[in-house]
C-alpha cells in the first residue's frame, strides 16, 4: 500500500469492504492527526481541510462562521469539481490540458497541506496555551 508513504495519507485506516458477491473494495477512514483516536468526519468549507469532531469541540480549529459540515455533505461537491477536471482533461486530451489539470490539482495538494499545517500549528499552540491557563491554576496564580 502506498497510503504510509504519502504525509496526507498516512493515518489512514484500510479496511476491506464486501458488497454482495462483488469484488471487495477498500474504504479509507483517514485519523486526525492530533487526536488520533477520532476520525477526519467534518469539512471546514474555508479551510478546504477535513477534522475531527474533538477538533470542532475544543475550539482549536476555525473560528465562528466558518462553515464546517460533515464529510459526508461536503463530499459530493467536491466529487463534482474533480469529475469537471477529469472531464475537462478526457474531453480535449490534449497534453496542454492535461498540464494545466496537474497544475491544478497540484495548487489544490499544496493549499490543503498549507492549510493543514497551518491549523495544526494553531491547535497545537491553543492546547499549549490551555495547559499554561491550567498550571497557572492549579498553582493559585
Amino acid at each position: 500500500h502506498t497510503h504510509p508513504l504519502f504525509r496526507s495519507t498516512k493515518n489512514h485506516e484500510i479496511e476491506e469492504l464486501h458488497s454482495h458477491g462483488r469484488r471487495p473494495t477498500r474504504s479509507v477512514k483517514p485519523r486526525c492527526a492530533l487526536h488520533q483516536n477520532s476520525f477526519l468526519t467534518l469539512f471546514c468549507r474555508q479551510c478546504v481541510v477535513a477534522l475531527c469532531e474533538l477538533c470542532r469541540e475544543a475550539g482549536s480549529h476555525c473560528g465562528d462562521g466558518h462553515n464546517v459540515q460533515s464529510t459526508t455533505e461536503a463530499a459530493p461537491e467536491m466529487r463534482q469539481k474533480l469529475d469537471t477536471v477529469r472531464r475537462q482533461v478526457c474531453d480535449t486530451g490534449k497534453p496542454s490540458a492535461v498540464q494545466n489539470a496537474l497544475s491544478e490539482v497540484t495548487a489544490t495538494i499544496t493549499e490543503l497541506n498549507n492549510a493543514a499545517e497551518s491549523t495544526s500549528k494553531s491547535i497545537s499552540e491553543n492546547v499549549e496555551c490551555l495547559v499554561g491557563q491550567l498550571r497557572k491554576e492549579e498553582r493559585g496564580d
